[in-house]
């Protein structure tokens, strides 16, 4: 699937350029007004979000590939109705031209009696037992009503008075043919039972993926797929749920369509930060490890280089060492202030000093909030924020399970942190974890740490972004700005 946005001024024209570039058969994800004056040249826009299956897109550029450039300008001006139908035909005249040359195949099974993967299965495993007790049932028969009585064995040493043996009966020869078709047809019954035996009973049992928390068979693939990308099985059940209770059953069996009602669902239900620059301080916590530190430098540098801002740097971190001069290096390269917090009344001096800034971005150390103890000592170094606007920031890695994730999270609700950054996207394959936490804490999405590049590998938070890292629509790339 093919996520991508569109821009213009009216939406008529982002519709007309949603069905030129990704066909009629393109589903709108959502679509908003933007009358701010962040709009095409300073005016007002309408933005769509719209999406496409890679075979539907396929479809369509080989229709494009094979018309004249008359004729393709001709399609692309048509209506999404009449464009469907000549895509269509087209791809469907190719099809058939293909089959005539390629060798016909015979089956016993007319098309419209073929059914699904799990029913075929199903079927398949019903008629091999009955088949199996069939075969049973007629060899136990057949031994009963046709084996005959076996002979006394004879002495091997004859005597000279020892009568000669008769000759073999009609009969006698009718029952070995069918004592011969008989060991064929066990022969042909075990056959039977080893094809049976290496069937998978995953299938036999109706246990494919999703099947524990009542999910149908049409959405299992979809719910492999969530997990394979760090989304929660508890999750995924919940949002599969919800595509069993608004879908029709036809439409489900549609791997396309299931796919893009996830995908807009996963799209939809994703909270970001809208406004990024309202609180005056800004404060970074976390545990040990997760980044907060290059995390608070990559969104300083961006402050400073990329919207000139005033900006001050602060730390609490008095317990590790070096932080604290690290920190004054950084202040020193950015040529911002510096400032040390070791107690709460030191922001009353540090404030007064540092009011005409616009933001002071302040970091913390790295504790793991289970004693009392650390809990109390990182709500005696925050700011007060009755004084101040402030925003508490809690950073994350995503090499973390999710497990351990969720635990974190608890741990620093004392923190009472407004939204969630998280680091390591490069460095991770499992990206469902920040959906997972997104969702259970009900906590926007801030910003992403995509490397150890200063201030590049820093990007704020969008609905597409996690929706391109959960469906790996396209690979992450990072624009090399060096020289």
């Amino acid at each position: 699937m093919q996520v991508k946005k569109f821009e213009a001024r009216t939406m008529k024209e982002a519709l007309e350029m949603v069905k030129t570039q990704l066909g009629p058969d393109a589903i709108i994800l959502s679509a908003r007004d933007n009358n701010k004056s962040f709009g095409l040249v300073g005016e007002g826009s309408v933005e769509i979000t719209a999406a496409v299956s890679e075979e539907t897109l396929q479809r369509k550029r080989f229709v494009e590939s094979r018309l004249r450039t008359e004729d393709r300008e001709k399609l692309l001006r048509s209506p999404a109705r009449v464009q469907k139908q000549m895509i269509d035909q087209m791809v469907n005249s190719y099809i058939a031209g293909q089959e005539e040359k390629a060798p016909r195949t015979i089956t016993r099974t007319r098309y419209i009696e073929i059914e699904d993967e799990q029913q075929a299965a199903q079927n398949q495993a019903v008629l091999a037992a009955e088949r199996i007790r069939g075969a049973a049932q007629r060899a136990l028969t057949a031994l009963q009503d046709n084996v005959p009585e076996p002979e006394p064995r004879s002495n091997p040493i004859k005597g000279r008075n020892a009568k000669p043996t008769a000759p073999m009966a009609p009969g006698a020869t009718r029952d070995r043919s069918e004592i011969s078709a008989l060991k064929g047809e066990i022969a042909g019954l075990k056959q039977l039972i080893a094809q049976f035996r290496e069937m998978p009973q995953n299938i036999l049992a109706g246990q494919h993926p999703g099947a524990s928390y009542g999910l149908r068979f049409e959405v299992s693939e979809m719910f492999d797929r969530l997990i394979k990308a760090g989304i929660a099985e508890s999750v995924a059940a919940e949002i599969l749920t919800e595509a069993q209770q608004q879908m029709p059953a036809l439409k489900l069996k549609n791997k396309a369509l299931v796919e893009a009602w996830t995908a807009k669902y996963i799209l939809n239900s994703t909270q970001v930060v809208t406004d990024k620059q309202v609180s005056k301080i800004h404060v970074f916590v976390g545990p040990a490890g997760s980044g907060k530190t290059s995390t608070l430098i990559k969104m300083a540098s961006h402050y400073v280089v990329q919207e000139n801002k005033k900006v001050a740097l602060v730390t609490l971190d008095t317990m590790k060492v070096g932080a604290a001069d690290q920190m004054r290096i950084y202040a020193q390269i950015l040529n911002v202030p510096f400032a040390i917090v070791r107690q709460r009344s030191d922001w009353d001096k540090i404030m007064a000093q540092l009011s005409g800034y616009d933001h002071i971005l302040v970091d913390s150390p790295g504790l793991s909030l289970k004693s009392m103890e650390e809990i109390s000592l990182i709500r005696q170094l925050l700011p007060p924020d009755q004084r101040w606007s402030l925003r508490t920031h809690l950073v994350l890695s995503c090499l973390g399970k999710d497990s351990d994730l969720t635990e974190i999270g608890k741990r620093y609700k004392v923190t009472e942190f407004q939204d969630v950054i998280f680091t390591g996207l490069d460095e991770s394959n499992q990206h469902g974890t920040i959906y997972n936490f997104m969702r259970r804490f009900s906590t926007p999405l801030h910003s992403f740490g995509i490397g150890s590049r200063v201030p590049e590998d820093y990007e704020v938070a969008t609905r597409e972004r996690v929706l391109d890292l959960i469906f790996k629509i396209t690979k992450m790339n990072r624009v090399d700005q060096q020289g």
